[in-house]
């Protein structure tokens, strides 16, 4: 193998760790409390200007830009969910040049910011990720739900659309 092949497989792996450190960054900022405007705005900067996420609840949980993601991290998230911590895994990143793309599962115990009940919460992070100026960011974060399931009762019926499940 020449030289410049090693070069770029290696390059590759460091893009590839990169992006994993953002996602840990990210995970560990929302379970630090988004409530919090310093973890908000540590939050919203892995993220470029025009990027955009897809809450996974249908019409109205698409929001776009810095604008949109303070009001999705600041209030959406921030007055469903009063704890969470964030476990995602079997990931699956592909890098081309400064664009990338990324899938990942979570579970989540969380509790429920307006019942104050613990529930479970699943699903897969679909993530889509640019360079900019020599530093990874989020583009894009849609999310695909399983489940949102009251702790008591576990997630055996509980499957699909979380609004279904969330007054649990």
């Amino acid at each position: 193998m020449d030289i410049q092949k090693l070069e770029a497989r290696i390059k590759r792996l460091e893009d590839i760790e990169e992006i994993r450190i953002l996602k840990a960054t990210y995970c560990d900022l929302c379970d630090a409390g988004i409530g919090e405007e310093k973890n908000r705005e540590a939050l919203v900067a892995l993220f470029a200007e025009d990027a955009s996420v897809d809450f996974g609840m249908g019409e109205g949980s698409v929001f776009h830009g810095q604008e949109g993601l303070h009001f999705f991290f600041g209030q959406v998230v921030a007055n469903s969910v009063s704890f969470c911590q964030h476990f995602v895994h079997n990931s699956v990143i592909d890098v081309d040049g400064d664009q990338a793309t990324g899938r990942w599962y979570f579970e989540a115990p969380t509790t429920n910011a307006i019942t104050k009940k613990a529930q479970w919460m699943a699903g897969r992070y679909i993530e889509e990720y640019v360079r900019v100026d020599g530093v990874w960011k989020f583009s894009f974060i849609a999310t695909k739900w399983s489940y949102v399931a009251p702790y008591e009762e576990g997630w055996g019926d509980a499957q699909g659309d979380p609004r279904s499940q969330a007054e649990g």
